[in-house]
């Protein structure tokens, strides 16, 4: 999915996932920072208490202060006195006890001794004029239970608060941490989502540098990998575009020009072939007439074979033959490099082969090779232009001759065949030379790939010899055994009735 999104869209989508991110991490933290504010508020509850807790027991150290002094006074006896005791011991209690009451719902250990003090405190009041040492014993062992009470009770709301702020600070922490990873992995990972989409940007456009570069300096090799599918991937396309373009150009250009320097090639044959063909007709008609001549002599004396007489005769005749060769030499060489129609024409392929062949033979490569001929006589005319389909078998030929350069354990050895198969006219050239691996196969079509030594190929030769045959509607496919030989099979569509 991100492969196939432009920059724009992966910078938005980006900037979604990190808003979404930060909105996460802020309802998290919202959470912890309700919980903290709850530990607060309990902790300042429990402070309240605490304070509260504080005057109580302060109240009731007052309370035990004028009951133990009652307590032990001796001044008991008098109602007076009494009186005033009963009053100042009830007056302490009932400040008491409303706070006390209040504690009770909370704290349940408590109520006993509240209840006890309740009791008593009734008891002062409806016994004042017999308040004894005895009365005020029973309240004052009824507050050191009391104070008892309330020690645990302090003791409770102390564990409590310690809980609470221990509470508080592992929220703090808590909260600290949920606030500083989040921050800290967010700024991790944007700087390094950005640091890889920038490293890998930078890479994917110093390559598409690199390969334009390389395309103006003549690489015309593998297409660029288009790794990207946004507007740089659509640049990467351009670029591959550019480069099959121009190579289809300068293919066009090279095949203009190898067609070109072919025609000029056979014309320059053909006009030395004239000349040459003119300055020796002449004196190879001397001499074969002279030769003629002196096998006339010798054929009208009635010379009979042996002797000095008949080793001349033979002399005469050899001459003869050799000027024979020499001009049939000169007038195959002049037929083939006759310019050929630049139109498409109905052509006879096993003439055209053998004439080709013929030409061809007097290439000093060919010296050694031994050539054979499998051509089918009832083979069909094809429709093409005679010049190309020559500089096809022409680059076959020379192909297969270089292929068996250097063979040492057998003879050299091309055979050329054709055969009639469905709307084709298929020609074969087989040689026995050093054949090619599947490797090599690959990339034979390919322009200016060549296994030659430098000097004897430019590597356009097959390549111009595809284009040559595909623009007439035909294939050519090679198959190849190393240390076996090489078979080139070039399949051309048989010429139709309304073809002429």
């Amino acid at each position: 999915m991100l492969s196939g999104m432009s920059l724009r869209a992966k910078g938005v989508l980006v900037l979604v996932l990190f808003l979404a991110y930060t909105l996460a991490a802020g309802f998290i933290l919202g959470l912890e920072r309700n919980t903290l504010f709850t530990d607060i508020q309990r902790l300042e509850a429990l402070n309240t208490e605490e304070a509260a807790q504080f005057e109580i027991n302060m109240l009731v150290a007052r309370a035990m202060l004028i009951v133990n002094d009652n307590y032990h006074s001796a001044n008991l006896k008098t109602p007076h006195a009494r009186d005033t005791a009963a009053r100042s011991i009830t007056a302490q209690i009932e400040v008491l006890l409303p706070r006390l009451a209040s504690l009770t719902d909370t704290y349940p250990e408590l109520f006993t001794s509240v209840a006890e003090l309740q009791i008593n405190l009734a008891n002062l009041s409806n016994a004042q004029n017999t308040l004894n040492a005895t009365r005020i014993g029973t309240v004052r062992q009824n507050l050191h239970r009391l104070v008892l009470d309330l020690d645990q009770v302090t003791k409770k709301i102390q564990q409590s608060k310690h809980i609470q702020l221990e509470r508080y600070h592992a929220t703090f922490d808590r909260l600290s941490l949920a606030w500083s990873v989040p921050a800290g992995i967010g700024i991790l990972f944007l700087t390094g989502l950005t640091m890889f989409f920038v490293t890998r940007l930078a890479g994917d456009v110093r390559r598409v540098q690199d390969r334009a570069l390389a395309i103006v300096e003549g690489y015309r090799a593998q297409p660029l990998e288009i790794t990207r599918h946004d507007e740089l991937g659509s640049l990467m396309l351009a670029i591959n575009k550019m480069q099959f373009a121009l190579r289809q150009h300068e293919m066009q250009i090279e095949l203009i020009r190898q067609q070109r320097f072919h025609k000029d090639k056979m014309a320059a044959v053909g006009s030395l072939a004239a000349v040459v063909a003119h300055e020796i007709n002449n004196p190879l008609s001397a001499i074969m007439g002279a030769a003629q001549a002196m096998l006339d002599i010798h054929q009208a004396k009635g010379v009979q074979r042996g002797g000095d007489h008949a080793d001349e005769a033979s002399h005469a005749q050899m001459i003869l033959q050799q000027a024979k060769r020499v001009l049939n030499i000169t007038r195959q060489i002049s037929e083939f490099s006759t310019p050929l129609p630049s139109e498409p024409a109905l052509l006879d392929l096993n003439t055209l082969i053998r004439g080709t062949a013929r030409f061809i033979s007097f290439d000093r490569r060919f010296g050694n090779i031994d050539m054979e001929f499998n051509l089918n006589p009832q083979l069909p005319a094809v429709r093409a232009v005679g010049d190309r389909i020559t500089q096809v078998i022409m680059n076959l030929l020379v192909n297969a001759a270089d292929a068996t350069e250097g063979l040492v354990e057998s003879k050299p050895h091309i055979i050329i065949s054709t055969q009639h198969q469905d709307n084709y006219a298929v020609i074969k050239v087989t040689d026995n030379g050093i054949g090619m691996d599947p490797n090599t196969l690959n990339y034979v079509f390919d322009e200016f790939f060549t296994t030659k030594s430098p000097g004897k190929g430019s590597g356009i030769g097959l390549t111009i010899s595809k284009s040559l045959i595909e623009s007439v509607g035909g294939d050519i496919a090679i198959h190849s055994e190393q240390g076996v030989g090489t078979s080139v099979t070039v399949r051309l569509l048989l010429a139709t009735e309304s073809q002429g």
